[in-house]
C-alpha cells in the first residue's frame, strides 16, 4: 500500500524526502513541542513528511504496516460482526463518509455483518458513551469489531473510559478508529470563538437548525474534555487510521482552509493534531496524502479490508 511508503509524485516531492532523510532522531523525540519548532522553522509540509516516514519506519509501527501491505483480500466466513460508531452530522450529511458506510461495505464485501450504533448525530460526549455501553452489554451474538468515524472516535475513548470497560467491551476483539478526534481539536477552539468568521460559521449552522454545542466537548487544552489517557482492555487489538495530507493535495476548500488555520500547530489533518498520534496505544495507520476524512478516497476500500480481515483472524 503506497500510502504507508510513497514514491515521491514530483522533484517537490523528492526534495522533500530528502530533506527528511537528512534529519536525525526516531519517532520518540518527535513530541509535539517539537514538532510545533519543527513547523516554525521549516514549514508544516517538512514537519508533517518528517512524522510520517519516523511512524512508518519506527520499530513499533514498521512490521505491522509492511504485513498490512502483503495481505490479499478474501471473503471471510466467521460470525464476528462489524459495528459502526459513526461521526458528527453522520444522519444530515453522510456525504462526508461520517455515517461509516465504506466501512460497512467493506464488511459486506468480506461477508462480514454490520450494524451501526445509533449514537446522537451531535450529542455529548457522556451521552453517547452511555448509548454505545448500553448498545454492547446488550450484544448476545459472537465477536464484533468496532469502527469508529471522526468524533465517534471521542464517544468511543469516553466509553472505554467506563470503570467497568473490561466487561463492556469483553466480545470487542478489535477496534478500527478512522481519523478519530482522541484528545480535541483546535478547530473546535476556533469555532468557539469570538473570531468574525466562526460566528458566521455558527449563525450558519443555527438558521439550519442544526447545534454545535458539542463542540465544547471536542476544545483542545489542558484540561479539556478528552484531555486524558486512552485506557485498552488487555485483549482489545487497536489500529489508529491517521490522513497525513501536504497542503497541496487537499482539494476541498473547506479541508484546505482548516488545515491552514491549524499549521501553526503543527501537522494536521484539518482537524487532528498529528503529533498527538504517537502516544496512542495500539498501531498507527498514517495515510499519506489523505485528510481528516480519508480524501481522496482511493485506498480507504483496500486499506478497511486488509484491517477487517487482520482483526478478525
Amino acid at each position: 500500500m503506497t500510502h504507508f511508503f510513497p514514491e515521491p509524485a514530483d522533484d517537490d516531492e523528492r526534495k522533500l524526502w530528502d530533506r527528511v532523510a537528512k534529519w536525525g532522531g526516531g519517532l520518540d523525540a518527535l513530541t509535539p513541542e517539537v514538532l510545533r519548532d519543527v513547523t516554525a522553522r521549516e514549514g508544516c509540509d517538512f514537519a508533517t513528511a518528517l512524522l510520517h516516514r519516523r511512524i512508518v519506519e519506527s520499530e513499533r509501527h514498521e512490521p505491522f504496516l509492511r504485513a498490512l501491505g502483503a495481505r490479499r483480500e478474501t471473503t471471510l466466513t466467521s460470525g464476528i460482526r462489524v459495528a459502526i460508531v459513526p461521526g458528527a452530522f453522520y444522519r444530515e450529511n453522510p456525504r462526508t463518509g461520517a455515517d461509516g458506510r465504506v466501512a460497512r461495505e467493506v464488511a459486506a464485501q468480506l461477508g462480514l455483518r454490520s450494524a451501526l450504533i445509533s449514537v446522537a448525530s451531535t450529542g455529548s460526549l457522556a451521552a453517547n458513551a452511555r448509548v454505545i455501553c448500553e448498545w454492547l452489554r446488550a450484544q448476545r451474538d459472537g465477536p464484533l469489531i468496532l469502527v469508529s468515524v471522526s468524533k465517534g472516535g471521542s464517544d468511543l475513548k469516553t466509553a472505554l473510559a467506563h470503570p467497568d470497560a473490561a466487561r463492556i467491551f469483553e466480545r470487542v476483539i478489535g477496534w478500527v478508529n478512522l481519523c478519530g478526534i482522541l484528545e480535541g481539536t483546535p478547530m473546535a477552539d476556533w469555532l468557539l470563538s469570538p473570531h468574525l468568521l466562526a460566528r458566521a460559521n455558527r449563525f450558519v449552522y443555527r438558521i439550519r437548525g442544526r447545534s454545535l454545542d458539542f463542540l465544547t466537548d471536542l476544545q483542545h487544552y489542558p484540561g479539556c474534555a478528552l484531555d486524558f489517557p486512552l485506557t485498552l482492555p488487555a485483549h482489545l487489538r487497536t489500529v489508529h487510521v491517521v490522513g497525513f495530507p501536504l497542503h497541496r493535495h487537499l482539494r476541498n476548500g473547506l479541508a484546505r482552509r482548516c488545515h491552514t488555520r491549524l499549521a501553526a500547530h503543527g501537522p494536521n489533518d484539518g482537524s487532528i493534531l498529528l503529533a498527538d498520534a504517537p502516544r496512542w496505544p495500539g498501531q498507527l495507520c498514517p495515510v499519506w496524502g489523505a485528510d481528516h476524512y480519508l480524501r481522496p478516497p482511493v485506498s480507504e476500500r483496500p486499506l478497511l479490508a486488509a484491517l477487517l480481515q487482520d482483526l478478525a483472524k
